[in-house]
């Protein structure tokens, strides 16, 4: 299975007041939106904004559970998108060896604030981002305006699927620049 390597946007909110993440790839061309919980929203966040609790939350325990057992989280991938659900996988070095890598099945909110913390890839399988997926030429200038320039320009994405991006990203609020990566 093909995957692409991705890295968190931001964390916004969408017209319906549902909070998504918001995966882009190294050259800015695919966006993969996850809605999310508030929780997982606010923990993928923090992490963002290198901000600490007084008390570890969920997944900085999680964290540091495997950092003091010694397991190492080598990568998260989302895997599949499945009546209107997304599934990840937490790819976990438990010993030394090759064999003693372990794919645990988790929810891709989890996987992700799981890998902002241990620093680790973020994979999306090729046939999650074509099927959820918003693929966009970046304009020159990355104006609104520039976005309807690309649109005149552009013969690889359908003027459906800038529409749908363009439509996506003026409901959400990003949360200004501490939500960029």
């Amino acid at each position: 299975m093909a995957m692409i390597e991705m890295t968190v946007e931001g964390i916004g909110i969408d017209p319906q007041n549902r909070p998504l993440v918001l995966l882009r790839d190294e050259d800015r061309k695919t966006f993969v939106p996850i809605w999310i919980g508030p929780a997982e929203a606010i923990s993928i966040q923090m992490e963002l904004d290198n901000r600490q609790r007084p008390r570890p939350m969920t997944h900085d325990l999680m964290a540091n559970i495997f950092r003091d057992l010694g397991i190492s989280l080598l990568k998260v991938t989302v895997n599949d998108f499945s009546d209107q659900v997304y599934y990840a996988s937490l790819h976990l070095q438990v010993g030394e060896g090759e064999k003693d890598v372990q794919e645990i099945d988790a929810r891709p909110s989890d996987a992700i604030a799981l890998a902002l913390r241990a620093k680790c890839a973020i994979l999306v399988s090729d046939a999650v981002a074509e099927k959820t997926g918003i693929q966009v030429e970046e304009a020159e200038d990355s104006s609104p305006s520039g976005l309807d320039d690309e649109i005149e320009d552009d013969d690889d994405a359908s003027p459906e699927e800038i529409d749908k991006f363009i439509k996506l990203l003026e409901g959400v609020d990003l949360g200004g620049e501490s939500g960029k990566n």
